[in-house]
């Protein structure tokens, strides 16, 4: 049986650009249709259907960024028959229209998988990586949280936006009476502040535009390249050296591996905080890591246990 999943894995990495009918992978894997979607999904965390789906989308995200091709054409690449389709299937991906992603500066082309296997810039989609990597894990899932809970505070009203929270503030270095929208601020602000301190990058003019629009313009640019930052850190193995913060007064020395470690607990914590925030107004996000990915067809980010109800 591993063996038929197997091809049936790599039938699915082939011609991704084709149209290709789940029977007939099946049957090319000596497999019934229904069997070799339970043994799929049961291996790697998703349908077969689905994860073709999320590699085609991974390959029209890397040519958007990467080639001058019409994102007309890159539908049709990538094996769908309308730029209408097309268009919906990307934003429900990845959150933003083909062409915002092109202008909008996302580096990475990568969609939320458990199973690690994702297309690769050489044609082919292969495993990268054999353990699952805690640090993109974690990232990922950030940057879900955050972009569902920017969608989800659109349909709240603005004075509940900049209503005072009344909670107890254990962060010395944040104000003490916060409200959804400094939640919001913070967990953006926290990654430009510190790819400003590392990659001298400038910060956003104060006082920083704190509206939707602007929160999600600014998480789209500076998500992306904290991620980059931390796989640098993280392939390099720089866990232990140190740069200068020149934006702190006087300037002082962090190593990079504490710094990543401080980013990802204070916005857990800032995470936890406006998710049961949000549940008090009715709207649900989870705001714990425990199944982000495990469920791709549906919730990506996975219902608190009981409930029934995710992000």
């Amino acid at each position: 049986m591993t063996d038929r999943v197997d091809l049936l894995l790599r039938l699915l990495l082939t011609e991704l650009g084709e149209p290709r009918r789940g029977k007939d992978l099946a049957e090319e894997a000596h497999l019934s249709r229904a069997h070799a979607a339970r043994a799929f999904r049961r291996r790697f965390g998703e349908s077969p259907a689905a994860f073709r789906r999320r590699l085609r989308l991974e390959r029209a995200a890397w040519a958007l960024r990467r080639t001058s091709q019409s994102v007309t054409d890159t539908a049709l690449d990538a094996g769908f028959d309308s730029l209408e389709g097309f268009t919906r299937a990307f934003a429900r991906a990845f959150g933003v229209s083909p062409s915002l992603y092109r202008r909008s500066g996302l580096r990475s082309h990568l969609l939320p998988a458990a199973n690690g296997i994702h297309f690769q810039p050489t044609g082919q989609a292969m495993p990268t990586e054999v353990r699952m990597d805690i640090l993109s894990h974690l990232l990922a899932f950030d940057e879900a949280f955050v972009r569902q809970a920017i969608t989800q505070a659109r349909g709240l009203p603005e004075a509940t936006l900049d209503q005072p929270l009344g909670e107890t503030q254990p962060l010395s270095f944040d104000s003490p009476d916060r409200t959804l929208r400094d939640l919001l601020d913070k967990l953006i602000f926290n990654k430009e502040v510190w790819l400003g301190a590392v990659r001298g990058l400038p910060l956003p003019a104060e006082p920083r535009d704190r509206s939707l629009d602007a929160l999600e313009g600014r998480m789209n640019a500076a998500f992306p390249a904290f991620a980059q930052l931390a796989r640098e850190v993280q392939q390099e193995a720089k866990w232990q050296q140190t740069f200068v913060d020149a934006l702190c007064e006087p300037a002082e020395v962090f190593p990079y591996g504490g710094m990543l470690a401080h980013v990802l607990t204070v916005d857990a914590h800032r995470r936890h905080v406006l998710s049961s925030w949000l549940w008090l107004l009715g709207v649900r996000l989870e705001a714990d890591p425990m199944h982000f990915g495990m469920q791709p067809e549906g919730n990506p980010l996975g219902p608190r246990s009981g409930t029934g109800v995710g992000l």
